[in-house]
């Protein structure tokens, strides 16, 4: 049985299960629609999950009814304003644009409507189940804005240029099928199982040797950012780091031995 342990803020949750930090928006009763309390509190909470050697991946979801139906429109122009969304070099951005960026992975599971900034929050991850019946939209050019925590540069990297358009431009809606069909989400399960997929997803992560979880998610994060070329520029020194630890050795010695891997970071 793995160890749990919790930690509840007002706005924002999280549980340790294992290896694998769960990570709550936690304000059910506004869906989950993002302050700048829930801001900070969610930069904490992947400040806390990126330093700690003991957790290997992090599952994003939303308590209650729906995942997250957005920013809060009341507070936005306040917090824009007030510089409360610059983030310094060793800040933790949750939304992964500006300071410090994850360096492990993050899935999101996403359930009843995926929106605006919590749509946004996702796409900053890895990737994102979600349940069924679930509703997708970027509105925010209906809105009198657009997509600035990162979306509308993510949908194009996420679903290709035409397909990110279609969504960008109109802000209409799209399920959970359609969200599949071009790439916006890689799986969809029945809703009562959602937290159990992203979880068990997240401890076949977890199980796998960090370093080369952490290291290919810095190739294949430079690939989507700067082209395949600057990735590769990445790889005899992560190559050369990495062949010689005790994970790569037990990585050999399983593999001989046909059984999983054991591994430890070092």
């Amino acid at each position: 049985m793995c160890e749990t342990t919790s930690m509840q803020s007002d706005v924002v949750k999280t549980e340790v299960r294992g290896n694998v930090l769960l990570i709550g928006l936690n304000r059910p009763e506004k869906k989950n629609a993002l302050t700048g309390e829930m801001f900070q509190a969610l930069a904490e909470a992947y400040e806390r999950y990126d330093r700690d050697d003991n957790l290997r991946c992090a599952v994003l979801y939303g308590e209650g009814g729906v995942y997250c139906a957005g920013a809060d429109m009341a507070q936005l122009q306040e917090l824009v304003e007030s510089g409360a969304l610059v983030y310094g070099d060793g800040d933790y951005d949750p939304f992964g644009t500006a300071g410090v960026r994850l360096s492990k992975p993050l899935i999101a599971a996403v359930h009843g409507v995926c929106f605006a900034g919590g749509l946004q929050l996702a796409l900053s991850g890895e990737f994102t189940v979600a349940a069924e019946g679930t509703l997708f939209g970027q509105p925010e050019v209906l809105r009198g804005v657009f997509a600035f925590f990162g979306g509308a540069a993510r949908w194009v990297e996420t679903v290709g240029y035409a397909n990110a358009q279609r969504y960008l431009l109109t802000g209409h809606h799209l399920d959970a099928r359609e969200a599949y069909r071009i790439g916006l989400v890689q799986e969809v399960v029945p809703a009562e199982e959602l937290l159990d997929r992203a979880l068990q997803l997240a401890d076949e992560i977890a199980a796998a040797a960090p370093m080369g979880v952490r290291y290919s998610l810095a190739v294949s994060r430079r690939a989507a950012e700067a082209g395949v070329s600057a990735a590769f520029d990445l790889v005899p020194r992560l190559r050369a780091e990495i062949v010689g630890t005790d994970d790569a050795a037990e990585g050999v010695l399983s593999f001989k031995q046909r059984r999983a891997g054991v591994y430890t970071g070092h």
